[in-house]
């Protein structure tokens, strides 16, 4: 599946779509941890989410300063990344993994593209940027482990 975030008009939906994305994709990673049986991918997976918690953080002030409202909890979308997950857990721990590093190829190219943007400021980009290398070290941690 690919995403259209990253790719908004106004820079305040930008923000927003970014912090939906990554409240999806703390669902997404409650599910996996839910459905994991190695206790480490349950660690790494934990420590990922903290990321996505983080990448919250980060945004949810420059939301603000727009004068834009702030997303609390994830969409609609939840339900496919979730459902990856689930599904994938009829082939256990490998394809859960599999299916989490789908979900991340679309986090990470949401914020390759929102950080290419020439409307943001250094600080911003920094933090897109950031968010993007996170994302690309969850995937590759994912793909190396399934």
């Amino acid at each position: 599946m690919v995403t259209l975030v990253g790719h908004e008009g106004d820079l305040t939906d930008l923000l927003w779509d970014l912090i939906r994305l990554d409240y999806d994709a703390i669902d997404a990673y409650d599910a996996a941890i839910e459905r994991l049986e190695d206790t480490r991918a349950k660690e790494a997976l934990a420590s990922f989410r903290k990321d996505h918690e983080r990448h919250i953080s980060d945004l949810t002030p420059h939301l603000r300063d727009m004068g834009g409202d702030v997303p609390t909890g994830s969409g609609p979308k939840s339900l496919l990344t979730q459902g990856k997950v689930k599904f994938a857990n009829i082939g256990g721990d490998s394809a859960i993994l599999t299916a989490m590093a789908t979900n991340e190829v679309e986090t990470e190219a949401a914020y390759r593209t929102a950080s290419a943007r020439t409307d943001i400021d250094d600080r911003l980009r920094a933090k897109l940027e950031e968010a993007m290398a996170d994302e690309a070290r969850h995937k590759q941690w994912m793909k190396e482990r399934a």
